[in-house]
């Protein structure tokens, strides 16, 4: 009786055209420019003559070449005293003196030992567990000796 109201596909879809939606010959880009020098040749008869369209104008083809061009480079200015600053992009992973953050040595969780080379095996995940367990240990002492107060009592 009641059909959720169809989805009418009549010319577009409105949705942002990307390679995925489009024919096997689209080609989006990514708004870079190609670097690459072109050779630009003239069209001309048997006689050597140059050919012109029904414009007037210079009949010609460009040839893609293995070089840069150098005046399609981007060259990006950098602001005069931006090595002075303090500031560094993202985190700077440098030394304390220049205003960097220590990058830590193995990844892992804080406050218990670091992983090492092999990954998370079961070497590291009984180092884990048992230190948990001491801790917890440590609290419940704490508690039975009346230092701590126990959150589950508070309820």
């Amino acid at each position: 009786m009641f059909k959720p109201t169809q989805a009418l596909f009549s010319k577009a879809s409105r949705l942002p055209l990307n390679s995925k939606k489009g024919n096997k010959d689209f080609y989006k880009g990514t708004r870079t420019g190609n670097i690459m020098m072109r050779k630009r040749i003239a069209t001309s008869d048997r006689t050597g003559k140059q050919l012109y369209d029904k414009n007037g104008r210079e009949m010609s083809w460009t040839k893609m070449t293995n070089r840069i061009d150098e005046s399609r480079v981007p060259s990006y200015i950098v602001p005069p005293g931006l090595a002075e600053t303090p500031l560094r992009p993202y985190v700077f992973m440098g030394e304390a003196l220049e205003g960097g953050v220590p990058k830590r040595p193995d990844p892992g969780m804080p406050s218990y030992p670091r992983m090492g080379k092999e990954g998370f095996n079961g070497v590291y995940y009984r180092t884990i567990v048992e230190e948990m367990l001491a801790k917890r240990a440590v609290k419940d002492e704490q508690i039975k000796d009346g230092l701590l107060i126990d959150d589950k009592s508070k309820r």
